[in-house]
């Protein structure tokens, strides 16, 4: 279309409305690719939570084992 601009030519219906369908299919292509993006994004935001969260589950359950261990190794030397 530019180039037609340049040229001084005039802009015949039918050259616009293949310059409508070509950025349409443009816009589509884009649309997908950043659907596809945003998806991914949101897995690998879900996966980094879960992670941190798996962590800090685990630190938890070590430290309940440890106070477990602590308590019933006190409890065998009072006795």
């Amino acid at each position: 279309m530019q180039s037609l601009l340049q040229n001084g030519e005039k802009i015949t219906p039918k050259q616009w409305k293949a310059e409508i369908q070509s950025l349409q299919s443009e816009y589509d292509s884009i649309s997908r690719e950043q659907t596809k993006t945003a998806t991914e994004l949101a897995y690998a935001e879900v996966i980094g939570y879960n992670k941190k969260n798996l962590e800090r589950e685990l630190q938890n359950e070590s430290r309940q084992q440890n106070r477990q261990h602590n308590r019933t190794k006190r409890r065998e030397e009072e006795i």
